[in-house]
């Protein structure tokens, strides 16, 4: 056998065992890893996770009617938050509620939003719906 060919194999051999290795790399490969993101020191808006799927807004209970209304009054002064931090509270943790309504905020008012659950922070991307773009 002669050298060039020998080496084409082996080569062949790598690639074949490089791309077995890449395959098999954990989930955080797969879906794109963790992202790095600049946390601010303070936030715009604080907003508590509460009982009954509703929100703490400095000391003030909130439904999900009344924090949209909040915002949309925000939004006619000019003052619309750039951060908003969702975290639980003492009397209850961050459900999907609190996450679904904070989602609709943010698609709507465009604002950078944070998720504190259990210590963690994490960056909220919310994506409208295909079923929804088509609906506009």
């Amino acid at each position: 056998m002669n050298s060039r060919s020998l080496f084409t194999r082996v080569a062949a051999a790598a690639m074949a065992a490089a791309l077995l290795v890449l395959s098999a790399c954990s989930g955080n490969v797969r879906r794109g890893g963790e992202t790095t993101v600049e946390v601010p020191q303070q936030y715009d808006m604080v907003l508590g996770a509460y009982k009954d799927n509703q929100f703490l807004l400095d000391g003030a209970v909130l439904s999900a009617p009344d924090l949209e209304g909040h915002f949309r009054y925000l939004a006619d002064q000019k003052q619309l938050p750039k951060t908003v931090l969702l975290k639980d509270t003492d009397d209850s943790n961050i459900k999907n509620s609190h996450l679904e309504e904070l989602a609709s905020l943010q698609l709507t008012f465009h604002f950078t939003a944070y998720i504190e659950h259990k210590g963690k922070l994490t960056l909220m991307s919310s994506v409208e719906a295909k079923s929804d773009q088509k609906k506009k």
